[in-house]
């Protein structure tokens, strides 16, 4: 760890005040029930940190991704999985984005843990994960009884914690008592005892068995590291800085590597002791050392070697997230890889503020990268784009290469932002660009960014037909569900809700949408033959909250949902086929609000475009009219003076209820910023007139009688 940055980068806290809007229903592009701090940017572009990663090395990606994308371009690599599994823990993300602990286990899939018998003695947790080598060396030491080996072997999983019961008078072979002594030596090590695990090891490094005197010849290593941090973490285990670091502890390991190195060159901790001279480096504050070495490993080390990504988490967490990373990098002539990964992070830009590398900066940097001419074209080509410079210069700077077979993450990145230069500039080419580079793009999360930016590009064109054609190569279920309920026509929703080939989420979301925007967009006429694409096993229980995220769409709610509870209403079919013959009907209006209530529309709404204009879904709606609100109802039905007694008894209630008890206007969708916000929100005053009319004008009604407050 580095100046207290913890080992797994923690996600950006949202404002406070976007705390706020999400007790309101904040939501916009924001997926409902998301962390609404992090969420994945549906755009090409990532000119600032976006937890979402791509499959492109850019500003916006974690460094840890970046690096781990670099070594993947530098020497051929195994292929990626085939596919893209939606990671159930950031379901959001779709197979277009990921989290770097998600593209880990993407890559390197974690066997789950073996249940433990629970006749089973349970195994000491801090030295684990030695008991492997150790019970290896017990069964080729031929001079143990099978005794001494059970006795040893039970030790061993007890070492290092509690007080051990050590039972010497099972032990008596000479090979018998070094083992017992290297178990008494681990334990101390464990448990912080550095003074007898310094002499436990100390007596051991000339013991009979090579495993032993090896294992023991190697410890002072772990023991001069242990000791060097053991005052420099805090409570929390995080580092609270080198001036806490006993350097003497440090010098101690620094000597003992050099031993180690000597008597075992080719030994089985010989690659172990190598890389712990890093964590000496980093200790000792020797940071241009450090740095040398982390560009020699990512040269060399191997891109499809779980090791590459172990790498990447050291280098992000030891050097590239302290604040003087790139001085640091900058004062050293040939460090081209790290230079690249500190360039991106410092290309980032929040809002319109210019990114902290210049170009001239990048410029001065050009002979650094001599070997190295492709990743440099590709700074040169991400500094151009997000300075808005005129993207010919990009276009320039990246030949195109779309009709290739298969990509490096890096010739990949150089043909995705071409791309993008090609959208900037409106080219009529576009969209054949990134038909030509579905072909040679892996479906391991780049596939999904090519879909994508064809997507835009169609959609911009007004094009929408094109991507849901049934020859359409936009493939990608979690895109195709965000232009569903964007921008898509009815008449798309409707060839979308049949289609058979596509999965039953994707199905069942264009019928809901279909479905919610006939009701909210005043389409009644329409309801009662969309009805109809409903199965009727469709779901009626998963709720709205996690709309976006959840497995199963709840579109059975407009079959079999609730209608009534408070006035007598009738099912909201019936309630819409009212509506369409008399659109001003106050008492089908306020049934349709208590539809609206019954069955968790509040705060709710579909997946929202967003502002930014070259972002996935955003566009004309493909549904004419704007979106009515049970506050709109409730407003209108007080607002007609010739409205019956009891209808508008009834409106002047929900009006006042709609802001019970936080104060706010709970019945409108998720707001999309605050202005939204405060756009709806009625004065105090205009809620204590409610209040007092109804009170006044009906005060022998069961509403008036129920309302004590308002808020």
């Amino acid at each position: 760890m580095s100046h207290g940055v913890p080992f797994l980068r923690k996600r950006p806290i949202a404002i406070m005040a976007g705390l706020a809007f999400s007790a309101f229903g904040l939501g916009g592009t924001l997926w409902a029930c998301a962390d609404s701090s992090c969420e994945p940017g549906w755009q090409m572009d990532s000119r600032d940190f976006d937890c979402g990663g791509r499959a492109a090395i850019s500003p916006g990606n974690d460094t840890r991704i970046n690096l781990l994308l670099l070594m993947r371009s530098l020497k051929p690599v195994q292929d990626a999985p085939a596919n893209t599994a939606i990671d159930p823990y950031d379901p959001q993300f779709g197979r277009t984005f990921f989290s770097w602990s998600s593209l880990r286990t993407a890559l390197w899939p974690q066997p789950a843990p073996a249940e433990q018998s629970p006749a089973s003695a349970p195994v000491c947790e801090p030295s684990a994960g030695g008991i492997p080598a150790f019970a290896a060396a017990l069964a080729a030491e031929k001079s143990l009884t099978q005794t001494e080996r059970t006795a040893l072997g039970a030790l061993r999983t007890q070492t290092g914690c509690g007080e051990n019961q050590w039972d010497d008078a099972q032990i008596g072979s000479k090979a018998g008592r070094d083992y017992l002594a290297y178990l008494k030596a681990t334990d101390a090590f464990y448990k912080g005892d550095w003074a007898n695990a310094r002499q436990g090891f100390g007596a051991l490094t000339r013991a009979r068995s090579p495993w032993i005197a090896e294992t023991a010849a190697y410890m002072p290593i772990r023991i001069g590291l242990r000791a060097a941090v053991a005052k420099a973490v805090d409570e929390y285990g995080d580092f609270a800085g080198s001036d806490k670091v006993d350097q003497a502890a440090v010098a101690e390991a620094r000597n003992a590597i050099a031993a180690y190195l000597k008597a075992y060159p080719k030994g089985r901790y010989a690659a172990s002791a190598q890389g712990l001279t890093r964590r000496v480096a980093w200790l000792s504050g020797d940071m241009p050392a450090l740095v040398r070495r982390y560009e020699a490993l990512l040269a060399t080390t191997p891109g499809d070697a779980e090791a590459a990504a172990d790498l990447a988490e050291e280098i992000d967490i030891k050097l590239l997230e302290r604040e003087d990373a790139h001085a640091l990098i900058t004062k050293q002539d040939d460090i081209p890889l790290l230079l690249a990964v500190a360039d991106l992070k410092r290309m980032r830009q929040k809002a319109d503020d210019p990114a902290a590398l210049s170009a001239a900066d990048l410029a001065a940097q050009k002979g650094q990268f001599a070997a190295h001419a492709d990743l440099y074209a590709l700074l040169q080509a991400t500094h151009s784009y997000y300075a808005g410079e005129n993207p010919k210069t990009i276009l320039a700077i990246l030949p195109d290469a779309a009709q290739e077979k298969r990509y490096t993450p890096l010739a990949f990145s150089r043909q995705l932002l071409r791309g993008m230069a090609l959208g900037q500039s409106h080219d009529v080419n576009e969209a054949g660009f990134w038909r030509e580079l579905l072909g040679g793009a892996s479906p391991f999360y780049q596939r999904p960014l090519v879909e994508m930016g064809l997507a835009i590009r169609w959609q911009r064109d007004g094009r929408i037909d094109q991507i849901f054609a049934a020859d359409s190569p936009i493939t990608d279920t979690t895109m195709r569900a965000i232009l569903l309920q964007t921008v898509a026509t009815p008449a798309i929703l409707r060839t979308s809700a049949r289609d058979a080939t596509r999965p039953a989420r994707e199905r069942d979301v264009a019928r809901f949408t279909l479905l919610y925007k006939d009701l909210t967009r005043g389409a009644f006429g329409d309801f009662a033959g969309d009805l109809a694409l409903v199965p009727a096993n469709a779901d009626s229980d998963a709720g709205l909250w996690g709309f976006s995220q959840q497995d199963k769409i709840p579109v059975g709610l407009f079959q079999k949902g609730k209608w009534s509870d408070g006035i007598a209403c009738p099912a909201i079919a019936q309630t819409a086929a009212t509506l369409a013959r008399a659109p001003r009907n106050h008492r089908a209006q306020l049934c349709l609000g208590d539809f609206y209530r019954l069955n968790g529309f509040d705060g709710f709404d579909l997946f929202g475009g967003g502002t930014v204009p070259l972002s996935l879904g955003h566009g004309p709606d493909g549904f004419s009219g704007r979106n009515l609100t049970r506050a709109d109802i409730y407003a209108a039905i007080i607002a007609d003076k010739g409205a019956a007694g009891d209808d508008r008894a009834y409106a002047l209630y929900r009006a006042v209820m709609c802001y019970a008890p936080s104060g706010a206007n709970g019945c409108a969708p998720a707001y999309t910023d605050y202005k939204a916000y405060e756009a709806a929100q009625a004065p105090k005053s205009d809620r204590k007139a409610w209040f007092t009319e109804l009170k006044q004008r009906y005060p022998d009604s069961p509403w008036a009688k129920a309302l004590r407050y308002y808020w």
